[in-house]
């Protein structure tokens, strides 16, 4: 069953049964009503019989004019018994019963009673029983006509509530209706696919869960694109790892077969294990680099706690220094910049960089390291050389991995894969990274 037919069928259940309590309930309030009215009236007219009838002073042709004097209300039956003058009735314009009610009433009870479709109250002393009756027939019709009156009323009522609930629950879930239809087209393959915001405003259950399923779709669409681009970058990735291991393997199948044939002779060629060695010490780098790479995209780090930016970009440009003491390379920092972050991969950051200015630039040249505090909470380090820098179009390509300026691809350009290490680490961090001229910068939370 629809959750239309239930909440269709739930409204006109409860309806109907609201309506039925309502009827037999005034139904019931107004007969108790009626009858408390007669009880009183012909309570009344009892009272008024006994004391003012006197069977004995009454001639039999007198008593007809007599009890109208006493009780003028002609719908009531009356009957007066005497202990020697028998049983006296009198009606209006209902005919009078076969038997006297006198005969089937509880003469001991005072209180009203109902004998044979009549209301009756019976007043007895010492010399005579007083019954006074009205027929129920009147208040029953009254009863009746009620309950036929609110019952066509309440059918009415019902179906006009039947049909306005309807209008309303379609009109309220055409919204679920349209979520239904996002999510299938989803499922299709529409991920741009998002459900229109609901006539009433965020703020209803519907409004509700629509933001919530658009917010679903939004992170599935994310999470998808997210994982396109995973797989291309692994595709590109393991294709180019293929191409620049191929060289230096190429190169050690090369000199050993050389060598195993006995064509090259190492004592007399000792050259040709120094490049077996360099081969393989790339190779090495290289495979360090990937695993490197491959831990940051799966675990970013974590292990965040209070660092010293300024004291380990002074650490770094000590060791850059150790390492070419021939290039002036300064550190321009103030005496402390703590920030939040993972110090063992921020090091490595600075040793990438420096490394690749001396890489990269002529020998002697000089390179500058700044730290400065940013607007809005931002800590920015540039690291500047004097050296030719690049173009735009080469530093939109400096940070994929295996990518090198220059036409050759040649052993001593390097892996390619430094500058990546230092984009995956300063995005872990929350920052962002990028290449000016000859100024590589990059920006993390203070």
């Amino acid at each position: 069953m629809t959750l239309r037919r239930s909440l269709l069928l739930a409204i006109a259940g409860l309806t109907a049964l609201g309506l039925l309590v309502v009827t037999g309930t005034a139904a019931l309030m107004l007969r108790a009503y009626l009858i408390d009215r007669t009880d009183d009236q012909l309570q009344a007219a009892a009272e008024l019989a006994r004391h003012r009838y006197t069977l004995q002073v009454i001639n039999p042709e007198d008593r007809p004019r007599t009890i109208r004097d006493v009780v003028s209300v002609t719908e009531m039956l009356i009957e007066v018994r005497g202990p020697e003058a028998g049983t006296l009735r009198m009606m209006g314009t209902v005919p009078l019963p076969a038997t006297p009610l006198l005969d089937r009433a509880d003469l001991g009870d005072p209180d009203p009673q109902d004998v044979d479709g009549f209301r009756v109250v019976v007043v007895r002393d010492a010399e005579m029983t007083v019954l006074v009756a009205l027929s129920l027939e009147p208040v029953d019709a009254t009863v009746r006509q009620l309950a036929t009156v609110a019952s066509v009323t309440s059918l009415l009522a019902l179906a006009v509530l039947t049909l306005f609930a309807r209008w309303l629950v379609a009109r309220r879930l055409r919204p679920l209706n349209a979520i239904a239809e996002a999510a299938t087209e989803l499922a299709d393959g529409h991920l741009d696919r998002r459900v229109p915001d609901p006539p009433h405003g965020p703020h209803t259950e519907v409004g509700r869960l629509t933001s919530a399923v658009n917010g679903m779709l939004s992170r599935i669409q994310a999470a998808l694109a997210a994982r396109e681009r995973s797989e291309r970058r692994m595709r590109d990735f393991v294709a180019d790892a293929s191409h620049e291991l191929r060289t230096p393997v190429t190169t050690v199948r090369g000199y050993l077969q050389l060598v195993r044939t006995g064509v090259v002779d190492l004592a007399e060629r000792p050259d040709v294990l120094r490049r077996l060695e360099q081969e393989a010490n790339r190779m090495a780098a290289m495979v360090t680099s990937l695993l490197y790479l491959a831990r940051l995209d799966a675990e970013p780090p974590t292990r965040h706690g209070p660092v010293d930016l300024a004291a380990l970009v002074r650490d770094a440009v000590a060791d850059a220094v150790a390492v070419a003491p021939d290039r002036p390379l300064t550190a321009h920092a103030p005496e402390t910049c703590v920030i939040t972050g993972d110090e063992d991969t921020l090091r490595q950051v600075m040793a990438n960089l420096l490394a690749n200015v001396r890489a990269h630039t002529p020998p002697g040249t000089g390179a500058r390291v700044t730290v400065a505090d940013q607007p809005e909470s931002r800590v920015t380090v540039e690291v500047s050389d004097d050296g030719p820098g690049m173009d735009a179009e080469a530093a939109a390509h400096a940070f994929d991995r295996f990518w090198r300026a220059g036409p050759a691809r040649s052993a001593g350009d390097g892996a390619g894969l430094g500058l990546a290490i230092v984009a995956e680490v300063v995005r872990a961090h929350g920052g962002d990274v990028g290449i000016s001229g000859a100024t590589v910068w990059f920006t993390l939370p203070a």
